[in-house]
């Protein structure tokens, strides 16, 4: 998780104080903070091997980044909204058609990428509806897409706020907001709910020979 620092405008590491669960930024201010504090949010993602070579360089291309490891391009789509599946699939199937000299003239970077290859989607956004989700999987279990999705959310604690990943779908039981802060602070990380109903369970559980 990352302060956003409303001075300098990039994401930081948070300090101690209440938690407030707040509204998603807008896509400006989302877009403008992912690509002035690259490196962190690429952490965030997971994503550490990516490097970002334009903002906005083409109309509907949000963010382009190059993946080092693969040799891919990469189009990220940011909304601070419910994700436009749609607009980033468009987006991506424009840098598929642009040639080496095209590719290029955005970055040296892109000049290792396979004219014509498909570029990599990674979906940055406030929300996503269930339709949105069965398309990503849809896309990626069944066509073989390299589609990714991540919600981002907003928490003010104390007099900052900060900005929170989640890879989407969240498998298994996600910790809410606040405990995800406590775990990060203080190392207190909360059992896992298969966990927690087992030792509620033995704790209730009469003793042998009851």
């Amino acid at each position: 998780m990352l302060r956003i620092d409303e001075t300098s405008g990039t994401l930081v590491a948070p300090q101690a104080g209440g938690l407030v669960t707040e509204n998603s930024p807008e896509r400006d201010e989302l877009l403008s903070l992912i690509a002035s504090s690259w490196p962190a949010f690429a952490q965030e993602l997971g994503r550490p091997s990516l490097r970002l070579v334009a903002r906005e360089p083409a109309p509907g291309v949000d963010l382009l980044a190059f993946d080092e490891q693969s040799g891919r391009a990469v189009v990220l789509h940011v909304t601070g909204e419910t994700a436009d599946i749609g607009r980033a699939l468009a987006a991506a199937a424009d840098v598929a058609g642009w040639d080496a000299a095209r590719l290029a003239s955005v970055s040296d970077a892109l000049e290792a990428v396979v004219p014509g290859d498909s570029p990599q989607l990674v979906l940055v956004a406030g929300g996503y509806d269930a339709a949105a989700l069965a398309t990503v999987e849809w896309l990626a279990r069944r066509h073989g897409v390299e589609v990714s999705a991540f919600s981002v959310s907003v928490l003010r604690f104390g007099n900052e706020r900060l900005l929170s990943v989640h890879r989407e779908p969240r498998e298994g039981d996600a910790r809410d907001a606040a405990a995800a802060v406590q775990w990060m602070l203080t190392g207190a990380k909360p059992a896992p709910a298969a966990e927690t109903a087992e030792a509620q369970s033995l704790s209730s559980a009469p003793p042998p020979g009851s």
